[in-house]
């Protein structure tokens, strides 16, 4: 029924959230954005000071000569750390291996899919 009526995108948009959230208590709705927002800009920031702890524990290993590299990835959202030979070549040891990534990054995507509101 909007649809036929000659209504802009933007306000269709604000119609149907207005629909959506009719008979919830105002204070409710601002509170569910509000979060929504907050968790956003929270995981920016962490995602931001595990890069700069990574790279700052990656100049300490440097300096004492260690073969220790600590990295950020992006599908379990935290730190590995990579161990290596002396000369650097040979990785001995990641923590979480690549095994527990995949499933993290697995078990992530199934959850993902069970909580998805599209589906």
């Amino acid at each position: 029924m909007i649809d036929s009526m000659n209504v802009s995108a933007g306000l269709q948009k604000q119609l149907v959230d207005m629909a959506s959230n009719a008979g919830k208590p105002i204070n409710i709705v601002k509170q569910q954005e509000y979060d929504v927002i907050k968790k956003a800009k929270d995981t920016e920031h962490l995602k931001q000071e595990l890069l700069e702890t990574s790279r700052a524990l990656n100049q300490e290993m440097k300096r004492i000569n260690t073969n220790i590299d600590f990295s950020y990835n992006d599908d379990i959202q935290g730190l590995v750390v990579t161990v290596k030979e002396g000369d650097g070549n040979k990785i001995i040891r990641e923590i979480p291996s690549k095994e527990a990534i995949a499933l993290m990054k697995k078990m992530h995507d199934i959850v993902g899919l069970i909580f998805d509101k599209k589906g």
